[in-house]
């Protein structure tokens, strides 16, 4: 049975689709701000109202209605267009916190929410701004740990390390004052709930959603990456998502550059999707490699290429450092391509419950390039087992996504089999 609530969702990361192109100072596009536009759309049209307050860029309306129930608001302060290798700009998440703080003040006098779901990456901003908002509107908040400093998180930089044991401080008061708190693995609900501690049952297990996300006609993908500049009877071996430290394209290029001598695979096109923070510096690092005509570039492009270009891979590689689940995978093997990968986080789940065999230990590039290239050299056995695989994901990371989201709401509002505790107003 469905019921009416009314939802504050607070984000820095968000897919703003109506556009068809993304300044990558702004941050690029990943898998956790497709996925936040994913289930804030499947709520709302389960009759979830809600106002969405996130990250924008210049040409983007400061309001827009995305679709009956679903507001989306861009709240960003003022702030000078200073790059920063791991957010885009300086202080942009910053910049969000101030703006949302200010905005949620006369917000609460015309629209008042049940709840407020924050959505955190491990980052300082998002960890603070669920106590801090929920005091403003005087409603409870959850928050959803998309990458949690406890259990996956490791620092990108100097500086990210000298405030580690900070942010895990905050994620540590934000989450025990949450009224319900949710995570995308049981691997990392049963880490958080173990070193808080905190009571397990108060945990939600909300993994993220594949969608609508299916293969395409193998013609029809294979035509599109050539439109890309992928050239024709070449294996391609795919990165897709945001080029940022933690997804670790250095890993990916220094895998390219020992392809042809560790693989035991053909001489293979390496095709990367998407742009980030550090794009330029993997650009540059290709290059010097003697790679840049192996390599084809898309920069970014809308999500709907995705099954296009995830149907065309003969494999994935996701070299990342820290993974919470690892969204760009699960899309992947969908479509019916292997993925190759480190070891980390939700990837011992999602592609080692699948094809264990092509995920090795975290930094081991020549044992990356092994693997992808196994998965390259016997497409057919692999492409086998993922094709096998199919309906195990589809029913683990389908459609019921959002009757978990419901119930998480349910539960935190004191509607579901288990109340909320927790938040004091």
């Amino acid at each position: 049975m469905e019921f009416y609530v009314r939802v504050l969702r607070l984000t820095p990361f968000f897919h703003h689709d109506c556009v068809t192109d993304w300044p990558v100072e702004f941050d690029a596009v990943g898998g956790m701000q497709v996925q936040i536009l994913r289930l804030s759309r499947e709520l709302a049209d389960r009759g979830v109202e809600q106002q969405v307050m996130t990250v924008g860029f210049p040409g983007l309306p400061r309001v827009r209605v995305d679709r009956p129930g679903l507001t989306v608001r861009v709240t960003r302060a003022p702030l000078p267009r200073l790059r920063s290798e791991l957010t885009g700009l300086v202080g942009l998440n910053q910049a969000w916190l101030a703006a949302a703080l200010s905005a949620c003040v006369p917000l609460r006098r015309r629209w008042r929410p049940d709840l407020v779901h924050v959505h955190a990456d491990g980052q300082l901003s998002a960890l603070l701004v669920g106590p801090l908002v929920s005091r403003i509107v005087g409603a409870p908040y959850c928050i959803t740990l998309h990458c949690s400093r406890l259990a996956v998180y490791e620092p990108m930089s100097r500086f990210d390390r000298m405030q580690h044991r900070l942010v895990h401080a905050v994620e540590q008061y934000a989450l025990r004052h949450a009224r319900r708190v949710s995570t995308l693995t049981a691997r990392t609900a049963d880490e958080v709930a173990r070193l808080l501690p905190l009571d397990r049952a108060r945990v939600d297990v909300l993994p993220d959603s594949v969608g609508d996300v299916r293969p395409v006609p193998v013609e029809e993908a294979e035509e599109y990456v050539r439109a890309l500049g992928v050239p024709a009877s070449v294996p391609v071996v795919g990165w897709v998502g945001r080029v940022a430290h933690e997804k670790g394209w250095r890993d990916f290029v220094a895998m390219a550059r020992q392809w042809d001598a560790v693989s035991g695979a053909p001489g293979a096109v390496f095709l990367v999707v998407g742009d980030g923070p550090q794009g330029k510096r993997m650009r540059e690092a290709v290059a010097a490699a003697g790679l840049a005509d192996r390599f084809v570039f898309t920069g970014f492009l809308p999500h709907d290429a995705v099954p296009s270009v995830m149907t065309a891979l003969d494999v994935l590689v996701m070299p990342s450092a820290h993974e919470e689940l690892g969204g760009s995978a699960l899309e992947a093997m969908v479509c019916g391509t292997p993925v190759a990968g480190y070891a980390v986080g939700g990837l011992r789940d999602t592609v080692g419950g699948v094809t264990p065999s092509l995920l090795v230990p975290r930094g081991d590039v020549a044992a990356l390039a092994r693997a992808a290239g196994d998965a390259v050299a016997d497409a057919p056995r692999h492409r086998k087992t993922v094709d096998a695989a199919l309906p195990g994901l589809l029913t683990a990371y389908g459609a019921d996504t959002v009757d978990r989201a419901l119930e998480h709401y349910r539960r935190a509002l004191g509607h579901g089999s288990e109340g909320g505790a927790g938040w004091t107003p």
